[in-house]
């Protein structure tokens, strides 16, 4: 009997706590105070902030950026590239190919004709650089062609037609 008593005063206690029973759609042990339900608010705004920040921190740096202790003492922005926020930044590309370039031996002959006729003055080292494809540009503009830079059908017919009958660039044929 004692058990009992004990049991009903707790809830007393709670029915109390709680408000007059009846009140709630599952009776006294069912309803959540206001108490409670600020507490439940309070929690899903911080666990929204937290979520929020993270999917800046995550989306908004580079990956590859060096801990330190503020974004303040990171290196200064590139004025020549714009930033745009939410996007990643992405390293700078390398000035150096990755792959070895090989020489070719097209090239090197391209680099011999451009040279008799005076378009190419660099070395000849069949590797297409930008000497070369500066040549190239050169031989398009004085045929009256697009300046691609690149060879073509077009340009390769008028550089043979100058290497067979020469151009006003050649030395001595002025």
């Amino acid at each position: 009997m004692h058990a009992q008593t004990y049991t009903t005063s707790q809830d007393d206690l709670y029915s109390q706590a709680a408000g007059p029973q009846g009140s709630g759609p599952q009776g006294p042990k069912g309803r959540w105070s206001s108490s409670r339900i600020w507490a439940l608010v309070a929690g899903t705004v911080v666990v929204a902030a937290l979520v929020a920040v993270s999917v800046f921190l995550l989306t908004g740096h580079s990956s590859t950026a060096p801990a330190g202790p503020s974004a303040s003492t990171s290196a200064p922005a590139n004025p020549a590239q714009p930033s745009t926020p939410g996007q990643p930044v992405s390293p700078a590309n390398p000035t150096t190919p990755v792959s070895p370039v090989h020489p070719s031996a097209a090239v090197t002959q391209l680099q011999r004709q451009l040279g008799q006729l005076n378009y190419y003055e660099g070395p000849v080292d069949g590797i297409m650089g930008p000497q070369t494809t500066a040549a190239i540009k050169d031989l398009q503009r004085q045929a009256g062609l697009p300046q691609t830079g690149q060879m073509n059908a077009a340009t390769q017919a008028a550089l043979a037609n100058y290497l067979a009958h020469g151009n006003n660039q050649m030395g001595g044929n002025s």
